[in-house]
């Protein structure tokens, strides 16, 4: 993969802000030599806002047009290269038309981390841009003109480890989905035999009160291991540097591998997860990977115990958060 060169160049740049990965994407295309106007795809950031957004993404779009082309103005780019939208949930049709009206000479790149499922109205943007990636191996196979590109790791490869520090397994996540319930699997499943490290971060307290009267999986989730605040991305890496293997719950729409998966991946550890999408993927390795079933989970005795094999030479580079931008952008 030949690296890929921005000097000079102009890039007008949506993202969610999440995590802290919009940060980092920007700063990698800054160290490329490209000049960066970034905006969140959302209006705001306020809890009323995302939920709008997500519910009732038309009426929000009003709004938006009216704030991003305000901070457009204000940034007064005479000329762009490349418009990246990174979901741009909040980002309307009629303003990627706008836009395309005005730097009629610039790519048009966009990539959809989330299934198309997941996002309303997402697929009538699709065809407004040049070139259409995916995280969601299932939206790639079911519209061709979409280019199927796996996330990225986000830690420092210093951390990569030839061994597993011990047979303890890790969850970290949102309660959303069906997640309690595979946990819940997850602990009557291993019972004693395998140290359990999870938590879970609650959104909503109403949200919780709801799922316990209603989700019998709280009768088996401990109490303390439910969270109300998140949890940093630091406190995150000193628990996966501590554990053996990650368990990886996807949303039941999505198709798509985690951040987290590349993550435990490229630490050394080893993956339990319920994505079935993971196995048509060139780094797959069954001593690495076990797949489960959301209901019935079932983890081979010796999965734990087993000595990994050397990740492919490649993965360094092609999922490196580089990697990502240059598979993104190689159109």
């Amino acid at each position: 993969m030949a690296d890929m060169n921005l000097i000079g160049k102009n890039i007008i740049f949506f993202c969610p802000k999440f995590f802290g990965y919009e940060i980092k994407i920007k700063s990698d295309l800054e160290s490329m030599g490209a000049t960066v106007f970034y905006h969140s795809d959302r209006a705001g950031e306020g809890l009323l806002i995302k939920i709008l957004t997500r519910r009732y993404p038309k009426l929000v779009w009003i709004l938006s047009d009216f704030i991003f082309t305000r901070w457009l103005n204000k940034k007064t780019i005479e000329k762009c290269d490349i418009v990246f939208i990174v979901k741009g949930e909040g980002v309307s049709p009629n303003f990627i038309k706008k836009l395309r009206l005005r730097y009629p000479d610039a790519q048009f790149i966009h990539y959809q981390w989330d299934s198309i499922a997941n996002v309303r109205h997402s697929e009538s943007k699709l065809k407004l841009f040049d070139h259409v990636a995916s995280f969601d191996l299932e939206d790639c196979q079911r519209l061709s003109f979409i280019d199927y590109q796996p996330t990225f790791f986000s830690c420092e490869i210093k951390s990569v480890q030839d061994k597993l520090q011990s047979e303890s397994l890790l969850f970290v996540g949102t309660l959303n989905g069906d997640r309690p319930r595979v946990i819940a699997n997850i602990i009557k499943t291993i019972g004693n035999e395998i140290q359990f490290d999870y938590s879970l971060f609650v959104r909503s307290r109403l949200e919780l009160l709801l799922r316990k009267i209603f989700d019998p999986s709280f009768k088996v989730i401990d109490e303390h291991r439910l969270v109300y605040e998140p949890i940093t991305a630091e406190e995150i890496n000193r628990r996966m540097a501590n554990c053996g293997a990650v368990l990886d719950i996807q949303n039941h729409n999505q198709s798509g591998l985690t951040l987290r998966t590349f993550d435990a991946l490229v630490t050394g550890k080893k993956i339990i997860t319920t994505n079935h999408a993971i196995a048509t993927h060139d780094f797959y390795d069954s001593n690495r990977i076990c797949i489960i079933d959301r209901d019935n989970p079932k983890v081979p005795d010796s999965f734990m115990t087993s000595q990994l094999n050397k990740l492919p030479d490649y993965f360094i580079k092609k999922y490196s958060l580089r990697g990502w931008l240059e598979r993104v952008f190689k159109k």
